[in-house]
């Protein structure tokens, strides 16, 4: 009896570390996360036009990238270049859908400038939503 209450113990004990462990990890890059986020907001009140929008939103997807590249190198050694190489690809690609989307045969005012907006944020969804999953996928482990 007193084995089978130690064992039940040392498993608690093992997942209340492994969990601790998992959740350290997503925190230490959540102040990164949140210094992007504040330096985008600085940024984008001070834009004016379309250039210094789609400017501060490819400043925001960078750093992510930075983010993002760090676990890689951190975490997946072994295959870190090619996972750099298909991150990349993966919020390029991103942008690109959003701007054959946003392209029709025929051009409106101003539809240049709503598929430039629209593919630089396409692009700071993606490489967001791959930072999320990566950092989630290591808390769930």
């Amino acid at each position: 009896m007193v084995r089978i209450f130690c064992m039940r113990i040392g498993f608690f004990v093992f997942f209340m570390a492994v969990i601790n462990f998992s959740s350290g990890f997503a925190a230490s890059f959540q102040t990164e996360i949140v210094l992007c986020d504040e330096v985008y907001e600085k940024q984008s009140k001070k834009s004016d036009s379309t250039i210094s929008i789609i400017q501060s939103l490819n400043e925001y997807t960078d750093c992510y990238q930075k983010i993002v590249f760090k676990i890689i190198e951190t975490e997946y050694t072994q295959n870190a270049d090619k996972m750099k190489q298909n991150f990349i690809a993966y919020i390029n690609t991103a942008g690109e859908m959003t701007g054959f989307i946003d392209r029709p045969d025929s051009c409106y005012p101003q539809c240049g400038t709503t598929a430039g907006i629209n593919a630089a944020t396409a692009r700071n969804h993606a490489a967001k939503q791959y930072l999320n999953l990566i950092l989630n996928s290591r808390t769930e482990m």
